[in-house]
């Protein structure tokens, strides 16, 4: 490693159990060889905690760590990784998000923020000038986020970046996300929950003094933003995001309607993003990027006139939307912004919804479980007070469904949990996995559970056979419609996908828009920044190792080959209409070869060889797999 490298800067540890703040001592090696964010996090997660470490105790740990490119000249260098057991599947707990709060901390120069413990009051931590101090968070205990926001920013006399959970996370309800520069949700898997465990409110850093990352290249930087900007598809997702793939999905014939009992509808237009390109927007953004996905709307019409909402991307526009049967998207919008004020992951708690839906229509929930609600399609009164129900754990249902798909098709019992659309307890995302052979690989192995964008197997509908061909080694790998290519397409989309994350840039202007699934540009950035050469291969590796150290910890948590499975009506039933019609998922030949792909054995465990080659065997020696 060249003496020069740009030094990620430090890690410190707060102990709310005895209020000590402490730095750690900084392995250069080891950020070479898990880079920072995701990859850091788990690589401190195996080498920390205990296969028996309940997710809600003092014992478990959240890190919030930045990318080893966060904060730099890089464009779209924003994103920040929290990562802690799951208390929603007891596996992984791993959340990505933007804004500004990583860039922040690494101003300040801070790397990666450890935090142990549980306070006996309610506490937040701030950062300024370098300084981490845990200050009484009594008076903003309760508060939803919008609002305690509103109080940190008074409190510190500060416009600094602060994350927040709201009541779902001081209730500990399992899918509670934590909520940071207005509307930047770090959601799935429940980490505002963790944060809730320890009384923690909120962190937050003001802007700081510190440079990061000056290396990078005029030409370098000036190839990434024009390759960003000469995409055919950077225009609408600079004016809409991702709000107009919710038409996209239901035009290919792989959409969520109600509960996945549709993959189309008449109503899909009413549903999209383009159904509100009338109401005047505000666009904002995460630090350095030229995207500009993100946006505030203004109510100029509806029962919401005049009031003012952050714009939802594609995937909580579906939950909400769609897959309960609503197909007004400016009551989808309201919904939304009412989740990230009470601190609710709005994809998992329309899951929720849309499960609960599904049994309401089926008569095996009575309107006497329901709490009286009418949970018909589509109802957004009902929606509405369910939400708060989840938030505050109220009534038999809001109670039950607030421990998440998985605990709340257990309990209800019955033939429920065939309505309860997860995988390892986290709920599906917005792609019917029969419609996408590719993500529904991804949902079954994906180290969190059944989402896209730990995976971001993209390629298999964006890439032309030519360019399938040269990466996956197969033409097919672009037909989303044939198993075929997919074992190879999503373990290099994976790598790539924990790559990405642990570098902290964005993953829609690198692999939306320029897909730079080779690495060959990232592998660029890194070189310019870090100031040392470092070849895709490289980067490749560490991937690698990112994702099998993920895998072990999940073995650790109890893990097993069965585990890789997907809710038996995507492998069992065809899909009957439509551009994707007689599709169903055999998912069977393509786990037994993305394991041998990834140096697993058929039990989906890392073998000696591969643990050895890539250097993970101190790790298991420590906590052996049996």
């Amino acid at each position: 490693m060249s003496s020069t490298r740009q030094n990620p800067g430090k890690v410190v540890e707060v102990n709310l159990s005895n209020q000590e703040i402490k730095e750690i001592q900084l392995s250069e090696q080891r950020v070479k060889d898990f880079l920072g964010g995701r990859g850091w996090n788990i690589y401190n997660l195996l080498k920390n905690l205990e296969a028996s470490t309940n997710p809600l105790s003092p014992e478990n740990l959240i890190i919030f760590t930045a990318g080893v490119l966060t904060g730099s000249e890089v464009y779209s260098s924003s994103r920040l990784h929290i990562s802690s057991v799951s208390p929603l599947t007891g596996y992984l707990g791993s959340s990505n998000v933007g804004g500004y709060f990583g860039a922040r901390l690494m101003q300040n120069g801070i790397f990666s923020l450890i935090v142990r413990g549980q306070a006996d009051n309610p506490v937040y931590i701030w950062i300024e000038k370098g300084k981490v101090e845990i200050r009484k968070a009594d008076d903003i205990w309760g508060e939803q986020t919008n609002v305690a926001r509103e109080r940190i920013a008074e409190q510190t006399n500060s416009n600094g970046d602060v994350g927040i959970i709201g009541p779902a996370g001081e209730n500990q309800v399992v899918m509670a996300c934590i909520v940071f520069d207005d509307g930047h949700a770090a959601g799935r898997t429940g980490m505002g929950a963790v944060m809730g465990s320890k009384k923690l409110k909120a962190v937050g850093a003001a802007k700081g003094t510190r440079t990061v990352g000056e290396g990078l290249k005029r030409s370098t930087a000036r190839e990434y933003l024009n390759k960003i900007q000469s995409h055919s598809n950077y225009e609408e997702w600079a004016q809409f995001g991702d709000s107009t793939s919710v038409k996209w999905t239901d035009d290919l014939g792989a959409g969520t309607v109600k509960n996945y009992r549709q993959v189309q509808s008449d109503d899909i237009e009413k549903a999209d993003g383009r159904s509100f390109k009338d109401l005047p927007r505000t666009p904002s953004t995460c630090f350095r990027c030229p995207v500009h996905c993100k946006a505030e709307l203004e109510f100029t019409r509806g029962p919401h006139k005049g009031k003012k909402a952050e714009r939802p991307s594609y995937e909580p526009l579906v939950a909400l939307g769609p897959k309960c049967g609503n197909f007004d998207a400016l009551e989808t919008i309201n919904l939304h912004n009412k989740c990230n004020n009470l601190g609710l992951d709005s994809v998992e708690v329309g899951g929720l919804i849309a499960f609960a839906m599904d049994l309401y229509e089926r008569d095996k929930l009575t309107a006497e479980e329901a709490g009286g609600l009418d949970l018909s399609w589509g109802n957004r009164e009902a929606m509405n007070e369910l939400i708060d129900m989840i938030a505050y754990k109220e009534g038999w249902l809001g109670k039950t469904l607030s421990k998440g798909l998985k605990e709340a098709a257990e309990e209800i019992g019955g033939d429920a949990e065939d309505y309860a659309y997860h995988v390892k307890g986290l709920a599906m995302t917005a792609m019917d996995p029969r419609g996408f052979k590719g993500s529904a690989l991804g949902y079954a192995i994906g180290s969190r559970g059944g989402d896209f964008t730990s995976i971001y197997a993209r390629p298999e509908y964006s890439f032309s056979p030519k360019q399938a061909e040269e990466v996956f080694g197969s033409a097919d790998a672009a037909n989303r419609l044939t198993e075929k290519g997919k074992p190879e397409l999503v373990k290099r989309s994976a790598i790539v996908s924990a790559v990405v994350d642990s570098l902290g840039i964005c993953k829609i202007p690198l692999l939306s828009l320029v897909e730079d699934y080779e690495l060959s540009l990232t592998a660029q950035l890194a070189s310019d920044v870090l100031r040392e050469a470092i070849r895709p291969m490289e980067l490749l590796k560490a991937g690698k190792r990112i994702v099998t150290a993920e895998r072990l910890f999940n073995l650790m948590r109890g893990l097993t080959v069965d585990d890789d499975s997907l809710p038996k009506k995507f492998t069992s039933e065809r899909i009957v209409a439509g551009p994707s019609e007689g599709s169903v998922v055999d998912l069977g030949s393509m786990l037994t070869d993305y394991y041998s792909l990834m140096g697993w054995n058929t039990e989906g465990v890392p073998t000696e060889d591969t643990l050895r080659n890539l250097g993970l065997k101190e790790l298991i020696e420590r906590q052996p797999i049996t």
